[in-house]
């Protein structure tokens, strides 16, 4: 993870330029996280300095990907950190990671809980591009609606992680598609889960559950090969189950 200066850029840590698209920023990020991806690195071996350093790495990497993924917090960063000619503003601090503080928590528990931040991350993103997308096309209710039932969803998907992330193993996943993979599967669970309550009667926010689902699919679908999503099922298509009742 070489760099440009003490101080590198969320761009120079990707080692790509700023005009680069996003489909460049997504192959840099999976090189490195590749490389320091915790279920990578702890398959290496590594001593516990070694180990830190890579946790410390990884979290700079991914807070970059957080940054550069997202069309808005990306134009903002460019204008406040990148910058141009004589306006070129000075680049953001590097805020060096501290030791993480000892809790009782087992290593089993603390992972868990880092990937439940992940689906509910992931999860998030996914809800809002489903929600711009059915507000435009069929809407059902208010942006508020939709962003209050996205906020439902992702306590759902963030359900029984361990065993989540055993069924995308199982399917297939790599290491760095766990966190995608494992909420798909939240998302096939939470469809049945429609489905089966729908034998008590369709409400209007089921529907609308069941269409933010469809939609989180396809968008996180996306980023996966055809076979993994294959062997998880496919697009539940719950809303159609729910409107054909």
């Amino acid at each position: 993870m070489k760099t440009r200066g003490p101080n590198p850029t969320h761009y120079e840590l990707f080692g790509v330029e700023p005009g680069c698209s996003l489909h460049e920023l997504r192959s840099a990020y999976r090189r490195l996280a590749l490389r320091y991806h915790p279920d990578v690195v702890a398959q290496a071996g590594l001593g516990s300095a070694e180990m830190a350093t890579a946790q410390a790495s990884m979290a700079r990497i991914n807070e970059a990907w957080r940054v550069l993924s997202d069309t808005g917090l990306r134009a903002s960063y460019d204008e406040q950190v990148v910058g141009t000619g004589p306006l070129h503003l000075a680049r953001e601090p590097v805020v060096t990671p501290q030791p993480s503080p000892q809790t009782r928590l087992s290593r089993r528990r603390a992972w868990a809980i880092g990937v439940q931040g992940q689906i509910a991350r992931i999860a998030r993103l996914a809800g809002r591009s489903a929600t711009q997308a059915l507000l435009i096309r069929q809407p059902r209710g208010s942006r508020a609606d939709y962003e209050a039932l996205v906020e439902v969803l992702v306590k759902g998907l963030i359900e029984d992680t361990e065993s989540r992330v055993r069924a995308a193993r199982a399917a297939g996943a790599a290491p760095l598609d766990l966190g995608v993979t494992a909420t798909l599967v939240g998302i096939r669970t939470l469809a049945d889960r429609l489905r089966r309550e729908a034998s008590l009667g369709v409400t209007l926010e089921a529907v609308m559950s069941a269409e933010l689902l469809d939609r989180m699919w396809d968008i996180l679908a996306h980023e996966l090969p055809v076979q993994l999503t294959n062997a998880l099922g496919g697009n539940p298509r719950a809303a159609r189950a729910l409107l054909d009742r």
